[in-house]
């Protein structure tokens, strides 16, 4: 582009090129409120809480006890069908249909009872059971 270019207005010194020049409104940085601000809306109950999870999902089968851990529950979000479930919903129907698979997998080999943390990999579709931070047992889902 050189200076002569048409496409490029030329500069002057009467050209507005602030909002205040334009005589556009501009939005306070900042306001003050006082007194008591109004309650938030409460959730419809038919929409579901979708914000991440902070509490682990359990499911007990066969005498173990299968947990989600947070980070998990969040990886079944990238799984088919999680769309407008929330963490804990998708926790409960994941151990639905794996929660017997996942304790049949690891029965001969870890004694009952015992509490193992499933490890989601959404993308092998494979899922890790670990028993005090050792890989017991891997299941494709």
């Amino acid at each position: 582009m050189t200076p002569d270019d048409p496409t490029i207005p030329p500069e002057s010194p009467d050209d507005p090129t602030t909002p205040e020049d334009l005589d556009m409104p501009v939005a306070p940085a900042a306001e003050t409120v006082t007194g008591r601000l109004p309650d938030p809306a409460p959730h419809s109950p038919s929409r579901p809480d979708l914000l991440d999870s902070r509490e682990p999902v359990y499911r007990e089968s066969r005498g173990y006890r299968l947990r989600l851990e947070p980070a998990d529950l969040a990886r079944l979000r990238e799984l088919a069908g999680s769309r407008g479930k929330s963490d804990a919903e998708l926790g409960e129907t994941f151990f639905d249909g794996q929660a017997e698979r996942l304790v049949e997998s690891v029965a001969a080999d870890v004694p009952s009872p015992a509490e193992l943390r499933v490890v989601v990999d959404p993308y092998s579709r494979q899922s890790f059971l670990a028993l005090h931070g050792k890989i017991v047992g891997i299941l494709s889902f």
